[in-house]
């Protein structure tokens, strides 16, 4: 029943339906994923088609408007799902990225920054799986900045690295692989550079990180004389 209502766009009664008897929203996420593809890589026909199914669906805010296509409306729907339905393990998050990944289509702005706030790590490993680099060095530079103080409220980190602020941590493991692959292709110019950049800011970072061993240190010492 679950299949048949994604099918055919009633995504609402598909959540009640899965909510009821405590079914996963997996394939509520890939059908929908999968009919915001098909309605940007398709034409009017399917573009009228679709309002007749989104208008069934609760959306913020929907008016067909020259401005509005169905396709926006569409993403506008799988948005709002995303927002309203989120899981401790940030699974609907990565079931929609492997289904965008998976067909060529590339990541909206919004869902990645609205992963990047809730699992870094699994956005980075996401990249490295579908040999997205450059999208993965960018993150991870990003990452860096936002821990030394540069953007933290676009991964919704509460406190840069100080002396005085609880610890912060980087995805060694996922970091390696990247850097690995990015040295596999030595006559690969453009990886190189990559390569260079994130070797030059794992170098500030561990030099921040460093100072701010110190200054802990010497933070504490202060303590322990009052």
């Amino acid at each position: 029943m679950v299949a048949l209502l994604v099918q055919v766009g009633l995504f609402d009664a598909a959540v009640f339906l899965c909510q009821t008897f405590k079914l996963s929203l997996n394939p509520i996420f890939e059908g929908l994923s999968y009919k915001c593809i098909k309605l940007q890589l398709t034409g009017e026909t399917a573009q009228s088609d679709a309002w007749d199914w989104l208008k069934t669906n609760q959306i913020p805010s929907i008016v067909a408007t020259k401005e509005s296509s169905a396709t926006d409306e569409a993403w506008r729907l799988l948005s709002s799902y995303l927002d309203r339905y989120q899981s401790p393990s940030s699974q609907y998050h990565r079931c929609v990225i492997n289904k965008l990944l998976s067909h060529g289509v590339p990541l909206p702005n919004w869902l990645i920054n609205s992963y990047k706030k809730v699992d870094v790590a699994g956005l980075l490993r996401l990249y490295l799986n579908y040999d997205l680099l450059e999208e993965a060095v960018d993150l991870v530079l990003e990452y860096i900045d936002a821990l030394m103080g540069k953007g933290p409220q676009y991964f919704n980190i509460e406190r840069s690295l100080s002396a005085t602020a609880p610890p912060v941590w980087l995805p060694y493991t996922s970091i390696d692989q990247l850097l690995q692959a990015l040295g596999e292709n030595p006559g690969n110019m453009n990886n190189m550079r990559l390569c260079e950049k994130l070797r030059s800011s794992l170098a500030d970072y561990h030099q921040q990180v460093d100072q701010t061993t110190s200054d802990m240190s010497s933070y504490r010492r202060q303590q322990q004389q009052l």
